[in-house]
């Protein structure tokens, strides 16, 4: 027992622990900002809130033939990109039990988690509250780590 002990302690860590925490970092990510958006519009809005949103449905715009309120556009590409991001953790989740080789060896699967959460970070620290950029730096540093740990 005591000699493989050292071929045991030599082995580099493996990459799929931290790439499936990056994987659950966005699927955290996507689904408290549903719940976020529909925990606010269920609630009771401020005063301010109504404000904006009166003035968000009275202005509107034509896209491809549709005519929509701003507000009826904030909210679904809000939704949308939650969906999407969804949906991505979970490809990334089946990715892992499915075909770890994508992850265990730099593909190009594992630099465009990396690059996607790094832009999202960037957005996050421009525009969005703490939350949303704490979770994103944690991601990032899962699919980078996890990149580190695989195979050349």
């Amino acid at each position: 027992m005591s000699a493989t002990a050292p071929s045991v302690l030599r082995q580099k860590p493996e990459p799929l622990r931290p790439f499936k925490m990056g994987a659950n970092g966005f699927l955290v990510l996507g689904a408290g900002h549903l719940a976020l958006a529909a925990t606010t519009a269920l609630g009771d809005p401020t005063p301010e809130q109504e404000a904006t949103s009166a003035a968000m449905r009275a202005s509107s715009m034509t896209l491809l033939g549709l005519e929509r309120s701003t507000l009826d556009l904030v909210n679904g590409m809000s939704s949308v990109m939650a969906l999407f991001v969804i949906a991505c953790a979970l490809l990334a989740r089946v990715a892992v039990r499915h075909s770890p080789a994508l992850i265990e060896r730099r593909t190009a699967f594992g630099w465009t988690l990396l690059g996607a959460s790094l832009v999202g970070l960037a957005i996050s620290v421009l525009l969005l509250p703490l939350p949303p950029i704490v979770v994103l730096t944690v991601t990032s540093c899962a699919f980078a780590l996890s990149l580190r740990r695989a195979a050349p």
